[in-house]
């Protein structure tokens, strides 16, 4: 591909620098989508497409504020994650699809760091994408061919490494990669969901295969260690409420139907039902869906007939095989209440399913505890444990509820807490023991809201030379008001 002159230095292009970690970290992650942009539009268009020059401008805008900043910029691939100049780039819903894709490419072609050591413009920066688009996969000398291709175009101010390799990476899945790996399924299974509904939005065949392999990941991760896929629960995306609601609910149930003794294959009907138990809201106008006032009795209407619009759009998707009859009820019945005072309104009274149940306590607890736009302060953990405690036996199965406690604990994972030593701390792992539900493993972190580099993990059930508890939860605290980021200690 041929690439344009290059710009004149006064026409680089600069932006203002970051000020902050918060910023540079910001910065990165639109860096990595914006390549990733470059890098597929790349197979389509020529560099010198008026429609691509605004992504080149902008990608241009960051590495050389970057670079002022910093002085150089490195990205760095150390396994499956990316470091922008020695801080990590933490997965994001957004980004995630970007990230998957530049680390796969890299990967692939064998390339292990990128550095910018000086501002680079629109010609550099076309010889950099064209050079990394066009690599032949799985040859060792690709960074060193880089580098030379590089150098005979005159760009000195590009450097690239190779891949580094890990001995441990020959393993296969160890214990030790539980937690990526949940970071992994929790983000792909959102992208899976957001494609399914487009899908059924526009009248295609939604597949939903590969949404059943990303559940028995889920289904395996939940039996290796609840906790893990529980912290990734805490994450709650405003304006992607639908597709992140859809995975926290299947995540509370597995951790549920886990508690129940249930099997690996039902809990993975468990999981996809409750992956699909919203799916009938891609039939509503998403500007009812995202009303901050109240609806209108006809749009109340509508809203209430999602149950019913999920059960026929799921008997029509072939991908699924057979279909347990269990996962039809139970996207029926997720809105039914104990009392069966809820919708769709039943012309004869019958009782719940065990599916109904349990993803009609796990949708209610994570939509309490999740803000919206018509509901922008969510309920606390605890204040939502309390008011269904409250009203146990009409709203929710009380058996299955005082499970559910039982396994979110009496300060559920997530909670910003107060502690004896004045400490305050995110609630991140429960005591294995009911005996202990009031003494988990915590975070510290700062009152500030300003991240624990160490992330110090402390026990509460860690007692001094005395036999005394060294630490204690005196009481739980809003962490919008303390500026606390609960998600980001979970990613």
């Amino acid at each position: 591909m041929e690439i344009t002159e290059s710009t004149t230095q006064s026409e680089r292009v600069r932006s203002k620098p970051p000020s902050t970690d918060s910023d540079l970290l910001k910065l990165g992650h639109s860096l990595i989508v914006k390549i990733h942009v470059l890098m597929r539009n790349l197979q389509i268009y020529d560099f010198k497409n008026v429609a691509l020059r605004q992504f080149v401008l902008e990608c241009l805008q960051i590495i050389n504020s970057l670079v002022d900043q910093e002085g150089s910029l490195s990205l760095k691939m150390v396994k499956d994650g990316f470091f922008l100049n020695g801080q990590r780039l933490r997965y994001s819903v957004e980004g995630f699809t970007s990230f998957k894709y530049l680390l796969t490419q890299w990967e692939k072609k064998l390339i292990g760091e990128v550095i910018f050591r000086g501002c680079v413009d629109e010609r550099a920066l076309g010889v950099f994408v064209s050079i990394l688009d066009n690599m032949e996969e799985g040859c060792g000398e690709n960074a060193a061919l880089f580098n030379e291709h590089l150098a005979s175009q005159g760009i000195p101010s590009i450097e690239v490494n190779p891949l580094e390799v890990f001995e441990e990476d020959a393993v296969p899945f160890r214990k030790g990669d539980h937690r990526e790996a949940a970071k992994r399924v929790f983000f792909e299974t959102i992208r899976m969901i957001k494609e399914v509904i487009a899908q059924i939005k526009g009248q295609q065949n939604a597949d939903v295969r590969r949404l059943k392999r990303l559940a028995q990941k889920a289904v395996h991760l939940i039996m290796e260690d609840e906790s893990i896929l529980l912290g990734m629960a805490t994450i709650k995306n405003y304006d992607e409420y639908t597709y992140n609601h859809s995975i926290n609910v299947a995540i509370y149930s597995l951790a549920l139907g886990r508690r129940l003794g249930f099997s690996k294959k039902t809990l993975t009907d468990l999981a996809v039902t409750a992956l699909l138990h919203d799916i009938g809201k891609s039939k509503i106008p998403k500007e009812i869906l995202n009303k901050s006032d109240s609806l209108s009795d006809e749009e109340w209407r509508m809203m209430e007939k999602h149950p019913l619009t999920g059960v026929e759009i799921v008997l029509n998707l072939k991908q699924l095989g057979e279909i347990n009859p269990k996962m039809v009820v139970g996207i029926f019945e997720h809105h039914l209440k104990k009392s069966l005072s809820g919708y769709p309104r039943l012309f004869r009274k019958k009782e719940m399913s065990l599916f109904g149940r349990i993803i009609q306590i796990t949708d209610c607890y994570d939509a309490m505890t999740t803000p919206r736009i018509y509901k922008k302060a969510a309920y606390s953990p605890e204040q939502a444990l309390a008011i269904m405690l409250r009203d146990r036996g009409i709203q929710s199965d009380p058996i299955l509820l005082k499970i559910f406690i039982g396994l979110v604990g009496t300060y559920p994972i997530g909670s910003l807490v107060l502690l004896s030593t004045r400490e305050t701390g995110i609630v991140y792992k429960p005591h294995p023991d009911s005996r202990g539900m009031d003494r988990p493993q915590v975070i510290l972190v700062g009152v500030d809201g300003r991240e624990n580099r160490k992330k110090e993990v402390v026990d509460l059930m860690e007692t001094d030379e005395g036999g005394h508890f060294k630490r204690t939860i005196v009481k739980t605290l809003d962490p919008n008001k303390y500026h606390v980021d609960i998600a980001k200690y979970f990613l």
